[in-house]
């Protein structure tokens, strides 16, 4: 009985903020409306639409809010199309992972777990342009060890170009935002000595993907994996049980 009711309880029906929100997210989701394009005015979408300018600013916001506009100040400013980015996500995943209780070795092992996945699912599939991407992540990091800055970014980029590789866009999306969630967490740069053993490590990945012996390629993804879980036990040991802490 009480399951018939939920059945046939009419489903919410949206304010109007949220259905103009819902159109103009549309387009630009859609590409009707490419990033850094800018809206019409307030006055234009009141016209528009035939609602109040209340509803519109209501919408607006909920677009911020969601990442997919920016309100630029100033003459010239107003809403801007934009595309959301994986620390809003990753920020959205540690409000929930605190409410459940997880820490930061459940992030870690969790990659532990998806990375050699992923490494299997891309070796097939991977580009010969892509690979070549890798290799030339690998060589910068390689010849200019002392910058750390560029370590993070080309580290960064070698795990994402596997991602994309792996066709699964889902996987994709997840493994950025634990990456994220992982470098969030680091209290200070990495030794350069271990920077280098990253970078062998990852090279001995690449060259089995290159051979595309998707075996190897799980199978050296995850000595990495397991060697840098390893590092962030003994290296972030007084947080590593600590629950993820979500903050605005």
């Amino acid at each position: 009985m009480t399951q018939d009711i939920a059945r046939s309880a009419p489903s919410r029906v949206p304010k109007i903020s949220e259905r103009i929100a819902n159109q103009i997210a549309d387009k630009i989701l859609g590409g009707d409306i490419e990033v850094g394009d800018r809206l019409p005015t307030e006055k234009e979408m009141v016209a528009e639409y035939g609602v109040a300018r209340t509803s519109v600013r209501e919408a607006l916001r909920l677009l911020e809010s969601r990442g997919l506009v920016t309100i630029r100040a100033g003459i010239g400013g107003g809403p801007v199309a934009c595309r959301p980015q994986f620390e809003a996500l990753g920020n959205t995943m540690k409000l929930f992972l605190q409410l459940e209780g997880a820490n930061l070795s459940d992030v870690i092992d969790t990659r532990l777990t998806l990375e050699p996945v992923v490494a299997q699912l891309a070796t097939p599939r991977i580009t010969e342009e892509q690979l070549d991407d890798l290799q030339s992540a690998l060589d910068t990091m390689r010849t200019r060890p002392d910058d750390y800055d560029n370590f993070i970014e080309k580290n960064a980029l070698f795990h994402t170009i596997i991602y994309t590789a792996s066709g699964n866009p889902v996987l994709r999306i997840l493994m950025e935002t634990l990456l994220l969630l992982v470098r969030d967490a680091e209290p200070s740069r990495h030794p350069e000595v271990t920077r280098i053993a990253a970078v062998e490590a990852q090279q001995l990945v690449l060259n089995a993907m290159r051979s595309r012996n998707a075996s190897a390629a799980g199978d050296a993804m995850e000595a990495f994996v397991h060697d840098t879980a390893k590092y962030y036990r003994k290296r972030l040991a007084h947080i590593i049980s600590e629950p993820v802490h979500w903050q605005l």
